[in-house]
């Protein structure tokens, strides 16, 4: 059965090298997201200025680590945000392609059942990224359980589902009947050469940093999680017990090194500071083996999550012997 052509509304499109090519409605997804990331950078800059105010301290750190965690979610944002700019969808003889950021969906033509206006009944639900304008991830509508949300609309109406067998595909270009009738034509002209049902089902496409097995990979990303946050909790303790050292200090650094007396408290900085390098250096090298050698990866990440206890440790005796 052939695809369901939408009415016919008004055209805009961009075609070239046998391709059509339609990029959606961007500018109010687009400017929620240039928004929310500049608020975030705003406030994180606000609480390092804050913060380098203050002494060394518990309330300094909380300060930086807000910081930190503002500049992480303006990052999320910036990242979000493009990828709404470079959304696309593209329709050629092989199907129907949705670009968003580093990823690609593809979807061969034969494999196309429907493609389905939206409507306010259907009632919508995406559990990803998702804020007026702008929604991106998994969910469900009507009588599909699984829908792939890739649009920018701000009304169910605006909605085109492009479903196959398991799974419908929620876009919204600007001309949804004319989208239609472009994947209508590439449909019947591949009906016409009668090459035979394609097997091959929807793909995904991934960029080379989005391709890194790092994002699927569970066991490493709880490795890295759980040292940063050792890390973080190293830098916290240090911050929180800071005031109340004394100006002479002894502490056991590097941690399995020999006792060595401090003339100044501020040397207990380097506890935490040489352990934030050994991470950062640890997980730049463990991006650079994961592809080829899994195992090696582990190794190092375990490694530096004893390193980072090893550090926690070396900081607690060194204040409790202070």
């Amino acid at each position: 059965q052939q695809p369901q052509v939408l009415p016919l509304v008004h055209p805009v499109l961009l075609k070239g090298q046998g391709l059509t090519i339609e990029r959606p409605a961007r500018s109010r997804g687009t400017a929620v997201g240039v928004v929310a990331s500049g608020a975030a950078l705003a406030l994180a800059l606000l609480l390092v200025v804050r913060g380098l105010g203050w002494p060394t301290s518990l309330p300094a750190f909380i300060a930086y680590a807000g910081a930190g965690m503002m500049m992480a979610v303006a990052a999320a944002f910036v990242f979000w945000t493009w990828c709404c700019i470079t959304m696309r969808y593209i329709v050629g003889p092989a199907g129907v392609t949705i670009r968003w950021g580093p990823v690609r969906h593809q979807i061969p033509i034969s494999r196309i059942e429907a493609i389905t206006a939206g409507r306010l009944e259907q009632n919508p639900r995406n559990r990803g990224i998702g804020w007026t304008g702008y929604h991106v991830g998994e969910g469900r509508a009507g009588d599909w359980d699984r829908v792939l949300f890739f649009s920018t609309h701000r009304t169910p109406e605006e909605i085109v589902y492009v479903s196959t067998a398991d799974t419908a595909y929620a876009i919204s270009p600007r001309d949804p009947a004319r989208f239609a009738t472009e994947i209508q034509r590439f449909y019947q002209a591949a009906a016409a050469e009668d090459t035979g049902v394609s097997r091959e089902g929807p793909s995904v496409e991934r960029d080379f940093v989005a391709s890194h097995p790092i994002w699927t990979d569970r066991t490493a990303q709880l490795l890295v999680f759980l040292g940063v946050v050792i890390n973080v909790a190293l830098w916290g303790y240090i911050f929180g017990n800071y005031p109340h050292l004394n100006n002479q200090i002894t502490i056991q650094f590097p941690p399995i090194g020999s006792i060595t007396t401090l003339h100044s408290r501020y040397a207990i900085l380097k506890i935490p500071a040489t352990a934030t390098a050994i991470l950062g250096v640890n997980l730049f090298a463990s991006l650079l083996f994961q592809p080829r050698e899994r195992a090696a990866t582990y190794l190092l990440l375990t490694g530096t999550l004893f390193l980072q206890l090893a550090f926690l440790i070396s900081a607690v005796v060194a204040i409790l012997n202070s």
